[in-house]
């Protein structure tokens, strides 16, 4: 939702108001915050929301997906397309205007391999692992060929960026540190800790971007991020709703307010005793109080699911069970799993900014019994000990895109040490994960995922506690259209 603030203010903001109007005339560059450094700018190998909003201006995809989501993906790079009869083999044709930003062309050859190579990350191939391969048939035709039909293959085609085979096998260590794609920006530089510049690539085969320079400027704190955006030395980023009302009172900000299927959860690491049994991890989610956490972390602009399925995301049930506030119940499942209270958890690990999350946490649990000590690390190390199980409960938000067969991501065997935090597995939801990978019959599906999503519930897998509306604050001079699939962010669409 678009919120257009009042104009409205004292004589002092107004001014300010007016000073940045006569600063955005002819503006031609535009800096970005982000609350985190980019560890890697790997075209699939990628793992943050920070790295996907970077590489989403550098390069470009196949095909593209509207703003409101409901329509079919529209083409891209792609020209047009087409699905066999029998749903195994999307033919796409490719636009012959296409560039990378060195001049050359981009080929069958390049989605092929840039396909191939998607398909092999361990952080981003579930999009796609339907497909079994593609195939160049010449140097403007694709095919990929699925192992059984897949109604939402196109949903996941959206993802991969197109990116050149040559430049990967002439340098690969600077296809990763200086990406080259065939997007509307070109790579720059990357200053560790402190910024990535962008600038624009004039030969763009859309025309060239309105804005010529982008910085992403790294500023971890959300309160002089805030200060940041009021004294326009940023114009556009993502904030905190602890700033919130202070970024509304200032006519020269606009504010969105973007739902998308990401969650906030706790994440118990099951490899520990501590979190094997799902007595205890049951018991942690009912020792939370969501309405509670919801009002304090995020002002509001969040709503309470337990469920790691948004609730307008296929595949969610109202018969689904719930988690809902209730310490006694909380102290009752402790008891039944034999845990003599007071009892310690160990560490709750979390990046710098969610601590204000990992202290409510914190406080609901001591409530029953149950002790943590909060440690707080920078982003990038915190990733790191995640994704390696070198933790034992944790606090976060998470964001797994597309068709929602992508939550096998959070659950299967094969992805623990990526998106599987909780380090979970079980053979049955594996397969369970399978069959709706290859089953085409829409209601047998969502049958299916009532069945994992139930299983994931009952089994307390994880404490899903929200899911956070994304806020972008931007100067109230910078167009902005409306944000597509999961509130990511186009600067090509952006003008001042």
């Amino acid at each position: 939702m678009k919120k257009a603030l009042a104009m409205l203010a004292a004589a002092c903001t107004l001014t300010m108001a007016v000073s940045f109007g006569a600063c955005a005339e002819g503006k031609t560059d535009l800096v970005i915050a982000v609350d985190a450094d980019v560890d890697t700018l790997h075209p699939t190998d990628f793992s943050t929301t920070v790295e996907l909003n970077v590489l989403n201006q550098i390069y470009d995809t196949l095909m593209y997906m509207n703003p409101d989501g409901t329509e079919e993906p529209e083409p891209r790079i792609a020209e047009s397309y087409e699905i066999s009869e029998d749903g195994l083999d999307y033919t796409f044709h490719l636009r012959n205007d296409v560039t990378f930003q060195d001049g050359t062309p981009v080929t069958a050859e390049d989605v092929v391999f840039s396909l191939e190579l998607y398909k092999e990350s361990e952080y981003q191939g579930s999009q796609i692992s339907m497909m079994v391969s593609a195939e160049a048939m010449d140097d403007s035709t694709v095919v990929c060929h699925l192992d059984t039909p897949y109604a939402p293959f196109l949903e996941g085609i959206v993802s991969p960026f197109i990116c050149s085979k040559a430049y990967y096998e002439s340098d690969p260590d600077a296809f990763v540190t200086s990406p080259m794609g065939s997007g509307p920006y070109k790579f720059v530089s990357r200053s560790t800790g402190s910024n990535v510049i962008l600038t624009a690539n004039e030969d763009y085969y859309r025309g060239a971007p309105a804005i010529k320079d982008i910085t992403f400027e790294v500023i971890p704190d959300v309160a002089t991020k805030a200060i940041a955006l009021q004294t326009g030395e940023v114009s556009f980023a993502e904030v905190d709703s602890s700033v919130l009302a202070q970024l509304e009172a200032n006519p020269a900000i606009t504010i969105d307010e973007v739902s998308t299927s990401g969650f906030a959860y706790v994440s118990m690491n099951t490899e520990k005793d501590s979190f094997s049994d799902p007595l205890v991890r049951q018991a942690i989610n009912y020792a939370i109080d969501r309405e509670n956490l919801v009002q304090v972390c995020y002002d509001g602009k969040a709503e309470v699911n337990s469920n790691i399925c948004a609730k307008h995301r296929f595949g969610y049930s109202d018969e689904q069970q719930q988690y809902t506030y209730d310490p006694e119940k909380a102290k009752e499942l402790l008891a039944e799993a034999g845990i003599t209270t007071p009892y310690d958890l160990g560490e709750l690990l979390v990046a710098e900014k969610y601590s204000n999350l990992a202290t409510v946490i914190q406080n609901d649990l001591k409530a029953v019994g149950l002790e943590v000590t909060i440690s707080v690390k920078e982003f990038n190390a915190y990733i790191s000990d995640l994704t390696s199980g070198n933790y034992d409960i944790t606090a976060l938000v998470m964001t797994l895109e597309g068709d929602t067969q992508s939550l096998e991501m959070a659950f299967i065997t094969d992805y623990i040490g990526t998106a599987n935090n909780a380090r979970y597995s079980d053979a049955d939801m594996d397969d369970l994960f399978n069959q709706t990978r290859v089953e085409t019959d829409t209601e047998k599906r969502a049958e299916l995922f009532n069945q994992i999503l139930t299983k994931a519930q009952e089994e307390a897998i994880y404490a899903v506690l929200c899911n956070p509306l994304t806020l972008y604050a931007y100067s109230s001079e910078l167009q902005c259209p409306e944000f597509p699939l999961e509130g990511n962010y186009y600067i090509y669409d952006f003008t001042w």
